[in-house]
């Protein structure tokens, strides 16, 4: 089963605070194996000594044009390098990696729930599951942090927050989520952010089944390195693998 591609930059462009957009070329085997949730492992072209891929979330995979998008935050060396990738270049890709989020037949009412860079996986919902019915709560710092709420709204009921109240509600996502589920509830949430994010979330949702997208420091990417362990279940488990998507109340770290 192939999973390493080498494709062709289309743009990298900032399109918010810190916030860049990586389009590239896919082919079809990556947009048949591909599930929401899970990640692209991208080897970071001129990093020198820098051997490491570094993890980012598909954002979307557009199955016409076939294209992946990858949204991320120049945060380390690793990142900031790639934000100097232009069209036309070549970008070595492991992909798709790991296990997406679940999706059951009978989950029609869907509710995503993302925290900052945090919101990028869930917009590959749309890709996969046009069918359903959804409503996103979308929390970022501030509205010049904000990004892509315009291709939210094609899909569903946006709710948008953010922490210092310069767009949408002054609160955060996982605040306003709980208002909304005084009067309606989903079949599932699905959930991707910062860890306080996470520990929030898990004292919201109650027994509505939610699954979590964790962000975790990897290595390899592939299983073989345990750099991205974490306790799930009371077992050690590998997030780049086993994950990074889990349910949220066997994550160990958010139901002490």
């Amino acid at each position: 089963m192939k999973k390493h591609f080498v494709e062709k930059v289309l743009s990298n462009e900032q399109i918010a605070f810190n916030t860049y957009l990586l389009r590239f070329t896919c082919d079809d085997e990556m947009l048949r194996l591909f599930r929401p949730g899970q990640f692209a492992h991208v080897k970071i072209p001129c990093a020198g000594e820098m051997l490491l891929r570094r993890p980012i979330s598909i954002n979307c995979a557009d199955f016409r044009k076939k294209e992946v998008h990858l949204a991320y935050n120049p945060v380390g060396k690793g990142t900031r390098l790639l934000t100097a990738v232009k069209p036309g270049d070549l970008l070595d890709v492991l992909m798709p990696l790991g296990n997406g989020f679940r999706i059951m037949p009978d989950m029609k009412k869907i509710w995503l729930v993302g925290g900052g860079i945090g919101c990028a996986p869930l917009q590959s919902m749309f890709d996969k599951y046009q069918d359903k019915e959804y409503k996103a709560f979308l929390g970022f710092r501030s509205k010049d942090s904000v990004y892509q709420v315009e291709d939210f709204k094609l899909y569903a009921d946006v709710y948008v927050s953010t922490d210092d109240g310069t767009c949408g509600e002054h609160a955060f996502c996982t605040q306003v989520l709980e208002k909304a589920l005084e009067h309606d509830k989903p079949d599932v949430i699905l959930a991707c952010g910062p860890g306080p994010f996470f520990r929030s979330l898990a004292a919201v949702v109650g027994d509505i089944p939610t699954q979590v997208s964790l962000e975790q420091r990897m290595g390899c990417g592939t299983g073989m390195c345990a750099t991205c362990v974490c306790k799930v279940g009371g077992e050690h488990r590998r997030v780049c693998v086993e994950g990074p998507v889990f349910d949220i109340k066997e994550v160990d770290a958010l139901n002490g």
